[in-house]
């Protein structure tokens, strides 16, 4: 239990006070979906803090997390749409149904095993992208934090699981009354390795619910971001000396 609490360092600050933002790359929009929920909800505000300089990540995504349970995976996919906007990324999370891969799913979920999406559901995901079914997420505000290497703070370096990351997205939702008994969750996708223009790494997080005093369940597993659109743009110089230096770090340790 020890090892799911540690990996779980930057999710459960997160689930505390908000970390001062930086103004000059913060921005924030309102979610896309919400026009599509019911009248009564509002939208989703959120906010995306990018520190130091990530990799291109602008484009459509799906994240798919293997959360490991008691000796099973349960599977968790969601759409990322992050776009550029004055030089800064710009992170939106959509809340909605997967409806052409719900079958697969649904069955690896039985199983517990992993879900891996071939190319072929992707491409399914992304023609179904402007048409996917909109959902209630239950949430008052979400922050997302996309940290580079030349970004990290010390927590991030000092934590084995994101100690060789890429980059690391952390994310906080806040649940709105209508969520009770959920409070808020956040979550921590570590990038560690880039292949075909997906991305690969550790993936953790962290439930507040009040029952009747708030109660943190801790929870671990893998992740792999797929691209749906845009094509990676080639790595500076200095993008490359650090990943360079980055897995010397690993080695003499």
């Amino acid at each position: 239990m020890r090892g799911v609490a540690a990996a779980c360092w930057v999710a459960i600050a997160l689930l505390g006070s908000a970390r001062a933002e930086e103004p000059a790359t913060t921005s924030t929009t309102a979610a896309p979906t919400a026009s599509a929920a019911p009248a009564a909800s509002a939208p989703v505000v959120q906010e995306t803090t990018v520190r130091g300089t990530p990799p291109d990540l602008a484009g459509r995504w799906l994240a798919v997390a293997w959360i490991e349970l008691s000796g099973r995976i349960t599977n968790v996919a969601v759409p990322w749409d992050i776009t550029e906007r004055d030089g800064r990324l710009q992170l939106t999370e959509l809340f909605v149904d997967l409806p052409v891969v719900k079958e697969a799913m649904d069955k690896a979920n039985a199983g517990g095993v992993a879900w891996k999406p071939t190319r072929e559901e992707l491409a399914r995901i992304l023609a179904s992208w402007d048409q996917l079914p909109p959902i209630e997420p239950h949430l008052a505000k979400i922050r997302h934090e996309i940290w580079a290497r030349d970004g990290f703070p010390e927590e991030v370096k000092a934590e084995p699981r994101s100690k060789d990351a890429i980059w690391v997205v952390s994310q906080r939702h806040d649940a709105d009354p209508s969520g009770a008994p959920l409070i808020r969750q956040a979550m921590v996708y570590a990038a560690l390795a880039a292949t075909d223009g997906d991305y690969t790494g550790n993936y953790d997080g962290v439930s507040l619910a009040a029952a009747p005093f708030p109660i943190p369940i801790t929870f671990k597993g893998t992740f792999r971001l797929y691209r749906l659109t845009g094509e990676p743009k080639p790595r500076g110089l200095l993008a490359r000396l650090l990943d360079a230096l980055a897995g010397c770090g690993a080695r003499t340790k």
